[in-house]
Order: structure tokens, then C-alpha cells, then sequence
């Protein structure tokens, strides 16, 4: 029964798109894990960026999320500290944000010099379409990659969860007006 809801309540939030090389890959942040270790949807990014990026998706990783939580750390420093352990070199660190909109607009302000517009978005499957609307809505040309083997999809009850609260950033979205 959770696995039928679930699946319901992500169908429309979930986007597949296929392969195609952009100018920056960007890996978004959530909560760490104890002792500002990679929590497990965190791991889950940076396996998937670190994967894309070894496919050419893109030249450029941007990791994006402030400090949270009452951690010591920013995520997107302990994210980038784990893509580059697992092979990516060039690492750019957006350490301010707080939100996916504060993703979207920092990561927009670190890229403009850069001229990277057209970029892959790493989140899990729920978070994906909000994620791409709101860094179009910052001038970027945003897809979103899509992880297949998530742990939204290994574990229901959890994704139920998520998807809840991801119903609830949407109505605060659509309340104003973006």
C-alpha cells in the first residue's frame, strides 16, 4: 500500500531526461549526518554527480547548501570534499545557501562569469521538477538527472515522507507566485 502511494504522490514531481553534456553539473545540499559526515540521500548525490561527471554530462561540479541543522560545517564543503575523493578535481563551492531557491540564485551569481547557463541538477527524483523550475526562474537552462537507483525508491515509507514535504516547498512556491 506505501509503495502504491508513494508512486502516486511522485509521478508527477519525478523528470527523466535523457544524457546529453551541459556546461556545470550542480549537486544540491540537504543535512548532513552525525558529525558532518554525508548523510544517506547527501551520498547518494555525490555518487551520482561524481558518475555524471566521469560520463562528460559536464566540465565544470558545483556543490550548493550552507551550514544547517547545528552542523559545523556547510554541506556543499563536505560534498565537495567527497566528489573530490571520488575522482572529481575542480570542485566550485556554493556555501551560503539555505534553501533551493538561495541554490538557485547563489549558484547563478558563482556560474555568470563562467557562462554556464545550461546545467545538470542532482537531487533526488521528488525534488527534481521544483529544483529545475526554480533555477529557470534564476536564468539557467536547468535538467534535471535523474538517480534510478534512489533510495526514494528503496525505501517507501521514507519517500512518503519526502514527498509530503515536497508538496508542502510547492504550495509555499505556487502561494508566492514563482
Amino acid at each position: 500500500m506505501i509503495g502504491l502511494i508513494a508512486r502516486a504522490l511522485e509521478a508527477p514531481l519525478v523528470i527523466k531526461e535523457p544524457f546529453q553534456p551541459l556546461d556545470a553539473i550542480v549537486v544540491l545540499g540537504a543535512p548532513l549526518g552525525p558529525s558532518n559526515s554525508l548523510s544517506a540521500p547527501l551520498a547518494e548525490r555525490v555518487h551520482a554527480a561524481a558518475e555524471l561527471y566521469r560520463r562528460g554530462g559536464a566540465p565544470l561540479v558545483v556543490t550548493t547548501g550552507g551550514i544547517t541543522r547545528g552542523a559545523s560545517r556547510a554541506e556543499a564543503d563536505v560534498l565537495a570534499d567527497a566528489l573530490r575523493a571520488a575522482g572529481v578535481p575542480d570542485v566550485l563551492v556554493e556555501r551560503a545557501s539555505l534553501t533551493t531557491a538561495d541554490n538557485a540564485r547563489l549558484t547563478a551569481e558563482l556560474l555568470a562569469e563562467r557562462d554556464a547557463r545550461r546545467v545538470w541538477l542532482v537531487t533526488q527524483p521528488f525534488h527534481g521538477r521544483r529544483a529545475a523550475r526554480v533555477f529557470r526562474a534564476a536564468g539557467f537552462e536547468a535538467h534535471v538527472w535523474h538517480i534510478h537507483d534512489s533510495l526514494e525508491y528503496a525505501e517507501r515509507a521514507r519517500a512518503v515522507k519526502w514527498l509530503v514535504r515536497e508538496y508542502a516547498a510547492w504550495a509555499k512556491l505556487l502561494v508566492r507566485g514563482r
